[in-house]
């Protein structure tokens, strides 16, 4: 059926898009009554591309507007469901849509299936918005979540140390690359993120990032070697001892309450008018 209406449309997938369609029934079942559970006044869906997800959730909410850069599909996915008067489909970029603007109910339930080569992005843009949702329900690549869902830690990374810093991550259900047409190179994962009152952390937040990015950036290296990239030798010494750390300990061993006490001791010392909260 979707090679059938790829080629009625005359689409190819494309990769700068990152268009692998999701096609498991079951996978499509599992998320229906995962966001149905929730009973979601508003649905944001990024990437709606075919309309599988869609089409399975938009009779749960009031509302429904989905968002996807693709003229066509964009086009095919509004003439399909003319009949289902609570979904807008949206032509654009996500990150230049302004939730707060377009959407003013609240909250909102994100969903989408994350291209893979702009997921951080994306993630950046759904925490940036948090004050607007009440939850996301993803799909990314595999080794992402995975690293995502074991953050902060040897197995995680500092996006996971960002994502996990505002929100409590669901366990990953892996959808294999068979699930998808075209089938990608790589298996896939469902995760759920909830978002927090408040952030795990009371540190400025750019000095906090800033000093995650680079202890992961350096997970090889003893923290007061790591951070040397950002303080001189002495002061990163000092720090440390300041914050009761091990200096010879990797940053990736590092849970949120001592990566919080580090970042606040070290922000008087390092420069963050430039700096980036990235992960």
């Amino acid at each position: 059926m979707v090679r059938t209406l790829l080629t009625n449309l005359g689409v190819r997938p494309q990769k700068r898009f990152g268009q692998n369609f999701l096609v498991d029934r079951h996978v499509v079942d599992h998320i229906r009554a995962r966001v149905s559970e929730k009973s979601p006044e508003t649905i944001l869906e990024i990437g709606p591309g075919l309309g599988a997800l869609t089409q399975a959730v938009v009779d749960i909410p009031r509302r429904m507007v989905a968002v996807d850069v693709d003229e066509t599909l964009a086009a095919s996915l509004k003439e399909r469901a003319r009949a289902n008067a609570n979904l807008e489909v949206r032509l654009g970029d996500i990150l230049e849509f302004d939730i707060s603007k377009e959407i003013p109910e609240r909250p909102v339930l994100i969903l989408g299936s994350l291209p893979y080569r702009i997921t951080t992005p994306i993630l950046r843009y759904v925490i940036e918005h948090r004050a607007a949702l009440s939850r996301a329900c993803l799909i990314t690549q595999w080794e992402v979540a995975e690293k995502i869902v074991n953050s902060p830690g040897k197995h995680g990374s500092a996006l996971g140390v960002f994502v996990h810093a505002f929100a409590d991550v669901s366990p990953l259900r892996k959808i294999r690359k068979g699930s998808f047409f075209p089938k990608p190179e790589v298996d896939s994962a469902y995760w759920e993120m909830d978002f927090l009152p408040c952030p795990r952390f009371s540190a400025d937040e750019t000095a906090f990032f800033l000093v995650v990015r680079t202890l992961y950036r350096n997970r090889r290296k003893m923290i007061r070697r790591a951070l040397q990239d950002l303080l001189p030798a002495a002061t990163a010494a000092a720090c440390i001892a300041d914050a009761g750390l091990d200096e010879t300990a990797r940053g990736e061993t590092l849970a949120f309450d001592e990566l919080d006490r580090l970042a606040t001791i070290c922000h008087p010392h390092v420069s963050i008018d430039s700096a980036s909260v990235d992960p």
